[in-house]
């Protein structure tokens, strides 16, 4: 199922963490769910507005794995649809 994240910093916590490190061990070694797959990942510039992540899961507990290991951000996590496919299964010529 497709999801999407809000995803904030959390105050303090961010500061005090080796975000390089803990997110090379998320993606390069292995630490991320293999249920987990990222679509997309998005932020902002100069702004103060969430980053957007885009993942598919097949099941809550690696959600839930995520949220545990990243505590140093707050998610806002909501299942998503593809709205571009709806569009064009309608015969929309979206690109």
């Amino acid at each position: 199922m497709l999801y999407v994240a809000f995803i904030k910093n959390r105050p303090g916590l961010a500061t005090d963490t080796d975000i390089v490190a803990k997110s090379r061990k998320w993606w390069n070694e292995g630490a991320k769910p293999a249920g987990l797959k990222t679509v997309g990942f998005y932020g902002a510039l100069g702004s103060d507005t969430p980053d957007v992540l885009l993942f598919e899961s097949s099941n809550h507990d690696d959600i839930r794995t995520m949220i545990e290991y990243w505590r140093e951000v707050s998610f806002e996590v909501h299942p998503a649809v593809d709205m571009a496919q709806v569009f064009r299964a309608q015969g929309m010529k979206i690109s």
